[in-house]
């Protein structure tokens, strides 16, 4: 799956080697088409082939993963509509330490998953859980910004 999101990346907002960075309104266009092809494509395959199993990883969980993640992408690219858009602080946090971050939220996932049984809990637990792994997740990221501390290797 990550090399399809990569090709897909690379076609989207490179197009071929003989182009240049393409625009961001024919990027977007074509991000907003695929998310409603895959879209339809993962209903189809749901609904005619074999339901969507993250456990077997069949074709209609790629589509249906690919489709999710070129939806959020498209909407925020629609953020480039705003006017006055600026980049938050909290961005540029994240950004700038990806590598940290994603280390850090897949320690917290299992922590959560250590101490809650998350398939007895409430909805408002469960919210409630969230809430508080969002804010723990911003802040230490936040902190790691703030005192400079970066774990890259290149």
């Amino acid at each position: 799956m990550y090399l399809v999101g990569v090709q897909l990346g690379s076609y989207l907002f490179f197009g071929n080697s003989n182009q240049v960075l393409r625009s961001n309104k024919w990027a977007r266009t074509r991000v907003w088409i695929l998310s409603i092809l895959f879209w339809l494509l993962t209903l189809i395959l749901d609904r005619n082939v074999q339901r969507v199993s993250r456990r077997m990883c069949n074709v209609a969980y790629v589509t249906f993963v690919l489709a999710q993640n070129l939806q959020v992408l498209a909407i925020i690219m629609l953020s480039d509509y705003m006017p006055g858009h600026r980049i938050s602080v909290l961005e540029e946090a994240f950004n700038r330490n990806l590598l940290a971050s994603f280390l850090l939220a897949n320690v917290l996932t299992g922590l959560v998953n250590l101490f809650v049984e998350t398939l007895f809990t409430s909805s408002f637990s469960a919210l409630t859980i969230l809430v508080v792994y969002s804010f723990v997740l911003s802040i230490l990221v936040g902190f790691a910004d703030f005192y400079n501390i970066k774990l890259k290797f290149w």
